[in-house]
């Protein structure tokens, strides 16, 4: 559940700042605040705002005050990432409304764009992707599996590791792919069916 402690919280452990825990919320704005005074950012990206749809009425106004007044204080362009329905959020405020634009993600497709993402997300994972990204076939069936959704992507390509790593392996391969491919489509439709 978003709060505005959690909020808070979370800028601070961004900027490498220690939480203490009890403090009360004005202390943890004050301190958000100052830290970001001090690191001077130019964006902060606000990731998963559609959360805010857990709040109810009262908390989400209040969370797109601190968003107008961080933006204002700090002179900052913020950027909020979700799902579509985060527009309901951000369109209950008109001032939030007015300084937000909305950009829709596009599905990634079978291209370079893609092949450099899985490239450099699965460097940061320590593991190999050479034989994914050599031909068509393991690109392909990501993205039949996830519908080119980054999220989606990233799971696969973590299950897809977990389980070469758990065969004594950093390579990941279209077995391996498979393997992730059937957790993930069995978690995926669970997901689906608790939404129902």
């Amino acid at each position: 559940m978003p709060t505005l402690r959690s909020f808070f919280s979370e800028i601070l452990r961004a900027l490498d700042c220690t939480v203490i825990i009890g403090s009360r919320i004005s202390e943890l704005e004050h301190d958000a605040l100052r830290q970001l005074k001090r690191a001077q950012p130019r964006i902060i990206a606000i990731e998963e705002i559609h959360h805010l749809l857990a709040c109810a009425p009262r908390e989400q106004r209040a969370a797109l005050n601190v968003l107008k007044f961080l933006s204002n204080e700090l002179r900052v362009s913020l950027v909020a990432l979700g799902t579509g329905e985060a527009l309901h959020v951000m369109r209950t405020d008109p001032q939030i409304a007015s300084r937000f634009e909305s950009y829709p993600l596009s599905p990634w497709t079978a291209n370079e764009e893609l092949r450099s993402f899985i490239a450099g997300f699965t460097q940061q994972m320590d593991v190999e992707a050479t034989e994914l990204l050599s031909g068509p076939v393991g690109i392909n069936y990501i993205l039949e599996l996830t519908s080119g959704v980054t999220g989606r992507i990233v799971e696969v390509l973590r299950l897809a590791a977990k389980f070469a790593i758990r065969g004594g392996s950093r390579a990941l391969n279209v077995d391996r792919l498979q393997e992730a491919g059937k957790e993930f489509a069995t978690d995926l439709g669970s997901e689906r069916n608790a939404s129902h």
